[in-house]
C-alpha cells in the first residue's frame, strides 16, 4: 500500500507527467495496431497480436559466481508461439554448443505484457510486443556440469531447473521485418532452491545464478555487467488479471506506484561489501477501478528469499549508430518478489510470488493514446504462484500458471 505521505509526494509528480504528455507531439501510431486490452475497468475483451515467428541466434550463457560473471558463446532457437489463451502462449526453447550439441531444451510459456513503439538508429519505426517467460529446462545430451554454462541441480537424471524472464518481439514497420530478444536467469540456492520454500530444495549451487541473454551479436554485443537499477515515483502504468480460462480482461491503469531503493548486495553468497548485483526495492501499486487495486511488495524475514522486490542486474547490449539491431544499448535486470494483491479486478486478495524484468534504454520509445505513460524505463512482472487461502509452500521451483501481470513505466 502507498502511504499517505507518499500519496502527497506524488500527486504532484504524476499531474506534471500528466501535463507533459498532453504538451507533446501528437501519439505514435502503431503500424500493426493496439492490443485491445486498454479501456473500462476489467471487463471481458479480445486480443489483438500478429503472429509471431520462430527465432535463433547467438547468446551469452553467463554464470554469476559472488555475483562475478563468466560467459560462454551458445545458440538459442525458440520456436514460434502457438496461442493457449488470451494472451498466453506455449513454444519450446533450446540451448546449443559451437558444435549443436544440445545443452538445454524445454517448454517456453509466455505471457503476453504490452505494446509500445520506438524509433531504431536508422529512423525506421518499430512496433514491439513484450512476454513474460517462464520455462522448466532438462539437460541435454551435450549438457557438461564441469562447464560454467547452466544449473548444477540438472546433474540429477530428469531434474528440471526453472529458468524466468522475457522475450520482445519487434516488427519493423519498413522493412515488415521481426526481430527479437531475450532473457532467460535461474537464480541461486537462497531463492529458487530455498530449503522452506521450494519444490526442488537445495543445496545446489549457492553461490551461483545463471543468465542467458540475447542476442549478443558484433552489431549488437552483450556485456554481462553490475549495473544499478532505477528507482523512481512511476509515472504510469496498468495491471491485469489473466483467465480463468481463455477469459482475457482489460487493464486497471495505475494512479500511484513507485520503486524505492531499500539497498543493495551481493545475495550469492550474502556479502555486504559488494560486488552489487542485487538491490532490494520497496514496491507498490495502486489502481483506478473501484474499488482500486493494492499490490505491495512484502518484505519476508529469513528463510523466506525476498526482501520486498528483488531486482538483479544481468548487463548492457553496446551497440551504437545506424544498423545496431533491436533491442539497441538496452540494460537489464532479473526481478522477484513476494507480493499482495487486492481490488475489485482481483477477487478475493491473494498472495503472489512474481518474475520479471526491468529494463532502461534501448531505442527511443514513444508513448501512444492507449498507454501515454511509455517510457524507456520499464518494469514487467507475472505472478508464478497465486493463493487467496491456504498459503503454504512450496512457493517457488517449477512453472505455475499466471494469474496477474503487472507493467509500469518510470
Amino acid at each position: 500500500m502507498i502511504s499517505t505521505p507518499l500519496k502527497r509526494l506524488f500527486g504532484p509528480i504524476v499531474l506534471i507527467a500528466a501535463l507533459a504528455l498532453i504538451a507533446a507531439p501528437a501519439d505514435a501510431q502503431l503500424c500493426f495496431g493496439p492490443d485491445n486490452l486498454t479501456g473500462p475497468c476489467c471487463v471481458n475483451t479480445s486480443i489483438a497480436l500478429p503472429p509471431l515467428p520462430n527465432f535463433s541466434f547467438q547468446v551469452a550463457n553467463t554464470c554469476w559466481t559472488a555475483c562475478g560473471p563468466a560467459t560462454i558463446s551458445h545458440r538459442l532457437d525458440v520456436s514460434a508461439p502457438t496461442p493457449l489463451g488470451c494472451g498466453t502462449f506455449a513454444s519450446s526453447v533450446g540451448v546449443f554448443d559451437t558444435a549443436g550439441g544440445l545443452i538445454l531444451s524445454g517448454g517456453l510459456s509466455l505471457d503476453y505484457s504490452r505494446t509500445w513503439e520506438e524509433v531504431n538508429f536508422d529512423g525506421q519505426s518499430l512496433q514491439v510486443w513484450r512476454f513474460l517467460v517462464k520455462t522448466d529446462v532438462r539437460a541435454g545430451p551435450a549438457f557438461d556440469p564441469s562447464l560454467c554454462q547452466s544449473a548444477k541441480c540438472l546433474v540429477p537424471a530428469g531434474s528440471t531447473a526453472f529458468y524466468y524472464g522475457h522475450v520482445d518481439y519487434a516488427l519493423n514497420c519498413v522493412t515488415n521485418t521481426f526481430e527479437s530478444s531475450i532473457t532467460l536467469f535461474h537464480g541461486c540456492d537462497i531463492f529458487i532452491h530455498n530449503p522452506v520454500a521450494s519444490s526442488n530444495p537445495g543445496p545446489w549451487h549457492g553461490a551461483t545464478s545463471y543468465a542467458i541473454v540475447g542476442p549478443d551479436t558484433s552489431a549488437n554485443p552483450f556485456v554481462p555487467s553490475l549495473i544499478p537499477p532505477f528507482a523512481a515515483p512511476a509515472v504510469g502504468g496498468a495491471t491485469r488479471r489473466i483467465g480463468p480460462g481463455a477469459s482475457c480482461f482489460t487493464e486497471e491503469v495505475m494512479n500511484l506506484g513507485s520503486l524505492g531503493l531499500i539497498g543493495q548486495a551481493c545475495a550469492c553468497p550474502f556479502n555486504l561489501a559488494g560486488p552489487f548485483q542485487y538491490s532490494a526495492l520497496q514496491f507498490g501499486f495502486n489502481g483506478t477501478c473501484n474499488p482500486p487495486a493494492n499490490i505491495t511488495a512484502i518484505g519476508t524475514p529469513l528463510p523466506m528469499p525476498w526482501i520486498s522486490m528483488i531486482a538483479i542486474g544481468l548487463g548492457t547490449w553496446t551497440g551504437t549508430g545506424a544498423g545496431t539491431p533491436f533491442p539497441g544499448p538496452e540494460q537489464v535486470w532479473a526481478n522477484e518478489s513476494f507480493e499482495f494483491y487486492s481490488g475489485n479486478c482481483f477477487p478475493p486478495p491473494s498472495i503472489d510470488v512474481d518474475y520479471g524484468v526491468m529494463t532502461r534504454g534501448g531505442f527511443n520509445v514513444l508513448p501512444n493514446v492507449n498507454r501515454p505513460w511509455l517510457t524507456a524505463r520499464m518494469l514487467d512482472i507475472a505472478s508464478n504462484y497465486s493463493a487467496t487461502s491456504g498459503i503454504t509452500p512450496p512457493f517457488v521451483g517449477t512453472v505455475s500458471p499466471t494469474k496477474h501481470i503487472i507493467q509500469m513505466s518510470f
